[in-house]
């Protein structure tokens, strides 16, 4: 690949050579997807960058799973850890509950935050803008 060589060929590419559309290739560095009209040079990518491939699924039950969110709460201790999966419009009172429970902490005073917001429990995932991923911290 060209430095002044767009990704675009490196996407039907592996694209020709894995048997599937274009449309399902991602490409990313580290955690930033890269978009196919950019070329090495404006990413200013090297001989040694290493770029993911990812081909993205195309099942139909894909849209419905893709509801389910997996949340991460995290406790100020390192081992007070708890992946959750909610839909995303579903309260975050019932990951609140979850936790409480998981933790035995129920009936303490604990305190929800996402992006630095505290949060009351009434919020749905979906209005706050939640991804599969994202943390939510827990100070009590």
């Amino acid at each position: 690949l060209r430095k002044s060589e767009p990704l675009q060929s490196v996407v039907d590419h592996m694209a020709a050579h894995l048997g599937v559309s274009p449309s399902r290739i991602l490409l990313l560095f580290g955690e930033t997807e890269l978009s196919p009209t950019a070329t090495p040079r404006t990413l200013k990518l090297g001989v040694a960058d290493i770029i993911d491939c990812v081909v993205l699924a195309s099942s139909p039950d894909v849209a419905e799973k893709s509801h389910l969110l997996q949340l991460r709460v995290q406790g100020k201790e390192k081992h007070q850890m708890l992946e959750v999966s909610l839909p995303r419009d579903s309260p975050l009172k019932t990951l609140m509950s979850r936790y409480e429970e998981a933790m035995g902490l129920l009936g303490h005073k604990l305190s929800f935050f996402f992006d630095g917001t505290k949060l009351s429990g009434k919020e749905l995932p979906a209005d706050l803008g939640m991804e599969s991923g994202d943390l939510i911290e827990v100070w009590g």
